[in-house]
C-alpha cells in the first residue's frame, strides 16, 4: 500500500466543488478534467503574476505565491500528461 504524504500537493476547485490530489487526475472525467485545466492554467498565470510583481521574493508572502505557483504547475502537468494519453 502506498502511503500519500501528509503534505502531498493539492488543487480545491472552485468551479468543480471539489479538492483534488495529483492521484485523482487519471479517473476524472474528459469534461470535468477540461474544466480543473482551465482553472489550474489561470491559477498558475495569476501566481506567475504575482510573484513577477513581488518586490521581496525571499518574503513570507513570496513562499506562499511560489508553493502556489508550484503546485499549480505540478496539476498542469498531470492534467497535460492525461489528456496526451491513450
Amino acid at each position: 500500500m502506498t502511503q500519500t504524504p501528509t503534505n502531498a500537493p493539492f488543487f480545491r476547485s472552485f468551479l468543480l466543488g471539489k479538492t483534488f490530489s495529483l492521484d485523482d487526475i487519471k479517473d476524472i472525467s474528459d469534461v470535468d478534467l477540461e474544466t480543473l485545466n482551465i482553472e489550474t492554467l489561470t491559477a498558475l498565470n495569476d501566481a506567475r503574476h504575482e510573484y513577477s510583481n513581488l518586490d521581496d521574493r525571499q518574503s513570507k508572502e513570496g513562499g506562499q505565491i511560489f508553493y502556489r505557483m508550484k503546485v499549480a504547475s505540478y496539476f498542469q502537468s498531470a492534467i497535460q500528461i492525461e489528456k496526451n494519453s491513450p
